[in-house]
């Protein structure tokens, strides 16, 4: 039996409070009580070139604090409430969202969506930001965002009264926004943002943040599996194939609603996994393996979206 304010807070934030109710109060209870969060987004954007730009910025007698406030942490902050996501955390070369669903609006259930959607908000603010960069002479930032959903609660873990979210999303969303160093400077991923490659037998000893893929992302938005799974009940889907660069790529496209219920355009590309080895060219793996990439707000995503109402959608395997 616990009394003491904090340890109540700790236990409930914990998932381990159990209260104890007279009848009178549980004819009120829920009455006062804040939603649950029972599913939740989590989106890393992993920035890259900060320092170098902090550097020139101070080079020339400039406020860094001042830049990056207005040219990219304000405008982030100005859109976060269109799309219900609030900040996580947010650090020099690191930004991380979410986006909860709670127990008692399943109607506004439509996290993995609003993720996207904020997530190429952010890519358009990276885009302006570095065309006022070529413009002063500044060094250009890159990015990657990663988006992954859970369908656990919440947990958090207390620093004197400051949570700490603990999420298996967040690890893996920072996964899906790294970039590996080996890709960064030499593969080609065509007209797109985002790639994978499988490690050949015997090379996975040698895999990045333990994983048996090498990850090509920059300046894109992948989202992990689960979250695609998540997106077909939030979504209904259209599949559309369309050929880029003279090879045929499949996507998935449809409409979702912000939390002003407008209606916004989502294209998923769907990817092949790719072999890599050494010393070699890269090549389509051979156990069919496949990732998926949410397509910025660009002429190309526009034009297969405006394809696809007008088009038959593709059957279904």
């Amino acid at each position: 039996m616990i009394t003491d304010p904090h340890k109540i807070e700790l236990a409930k934030a914990g998932g381990n409070l159990y209260r104890l109710l007279s009848s009178d109060e549980v004819k009120d209870l829920g009455v006062d009580d804040e939603p649950e969060v029972v599913h939740h987004t989590i989106l890393k954007a992993d920035i890259r070139g900060s320092t170098r730009v902090t550097s020139e910025l101070t080079k020339q007698g400039l406020n860094p604090a001042s830049y990056f406030s207005m040219h990219f942490f304000n405008p982030i902050s100005e859109r976060l409430a269109t799309y219900g996501a609030v900040k996580v955390f947010i650090e020099g070369d690191a930004v991380i969202l979410g986006v909860y669903e709670y127990n008692n609006s399943p109607d506004e259930w439509f996290s993995v969506s609003r993720a996207c959607g904020i997530a190429k908000e952010i890519l358009d603010i990276v885009n302006s930001k570095n065309a006022h960069s070529k413009q002063t002479g500044l060094p250009t930032l890159q990015i990657g965002i990663g988006i992954c959903y859970s369908d656990g609660r919440l947990l958090f873990l207390f620093d004197e009264n400051r949570p700490i979210m603990i999420s298996s999303a967040i690890g893996d969303a920072d996964r899906m926004s790294s970039c590996s160093w080996r890709l960064r400077d030499d593969y080609e991923a065509g007209n797109f943002n985002v790639g994978a490659l499988r490690l050949a037998d015997g090379e996975h000893q040698k895999g990045e943040k333990d994983q048996d893929l090498l990850r090509y992302n920059v300046n894109g938005i992948a989202i992990d599996e689960a979250a695609v799974q998540k997106l077909s009940s939030e979504v209904h889907f259209r599949k559309f194939k369309a050929k880029s660069g003279g090879v045929e790529e499949s996507f998935f496209v449809g409409q979702y609603p912000d939390v002003l219920g407008k209606k916004r355009d989502i294209v998923i590309r769907q990817g092949k996994v790719g072999l890599w080895q050494p010393e070699s060219v890269p090549t389509s793996a051979d156990k069919g393996r496949v990732y998926y990439e949410v397509l910025p707000n660009s002429k190309f995503a526009g034009q297969i979206a405006e394809l696809s109402r007008k088009k038959p959608p593709e059957k279904s395997d």
